[in-house]
C-alpha cells in the first residue's frame, strides 16, 4: 500500500474533535498573552471563543478575571456565572465570583453566594479570607492571588 492510498483509506477527522482542539488552541494562546499582560489580545481571543461556544467555562472565567485585572468587576461578573453554570463545582470560579461581587460593591450577593457555596463544601483559607472582608466590610482585596489563577 503506498502513503497516498494509506491516507485515502484514513478516517476523516472527526469535525467536532477538530472543533475541540482548536479551542484548546486558541484557549491556550489566550492564556499566553493574558500570563504575558497583552490583554487586548487575550480579551480578542477569550471572546472569539466565547461567539462559538458561549457556555466554555474557561474561556468565560478567563474573561471575567481578565475584566477584574483592568477594574471592570461588574462587567466580568456575567462571565463568571457563565463559568458557575458549565462547571459548579469549580472552587476557583466560585472565589472569582465572590471577589468580582465584592469588587462591584455587591456585598449582600457576595455574603448570600458566599454561603450557598460554604453549604456546597466551598472551604479554604481563600475562603476564609473573602468572608473576613465581607464581614470587616474591607474594601476588596483578591485573597491569595486568586485573580491570577486562569487556566488553560
Amino acid at each position: 500500500m503506498t502513503a497516498t492510498t494509506a491516507a485515502q483509506c484514513a478516517p476523516a477527522p472527526n469535525p467536532d474533535e477538530a472543533y475541540q482542539q482548536a479551542l484548546q488552541l486558541t484557549l491556550q494562546l489566550a492564556v499566553g498573552y493574558h500570563r504575558a499582560d497583552r490583554l487586548q489580545e487575550a480579551e480578542q481571543l477569550y471572546r472569539d471563543i466565547l461567539q462559538g461556544a458561549p457556555e466554555h467555562a474557561e474561556a468565560n472565567h478567563n474573561l471575567g478575571i481578565l475584566l477584574l485585572e483592568i477594574d471592570q468587576p461588574a462587567a466580568g461578573l456575567a462571565y463568571f456565572e457563565a463559568a458557575l453554570a458549565a462547571k459548579p463545582e469549580s472552587q476557583r470560579y466560585w472565589l472569582s465570583y465572590i471577589d468580582a461581587l465584592i469588587r462591584a460593591d455587591q456585598r449582600a450577593l457576595a455574603r448570600e453566594r458566599l454561603a450557598f457555596a460554604r453549604e456546597h463544601g466551598l472551604e479554604g483559607d481563600a475562603v476564609e479570607a473573602l468572608a473576613a472582608i465581607l464581614d470587616a466590610g474591607q474594601p476588596a482585596v483578591t485573597p491569595s492571588g486568586a485573580e491570577r489563577q486562569f487556566s488553560s
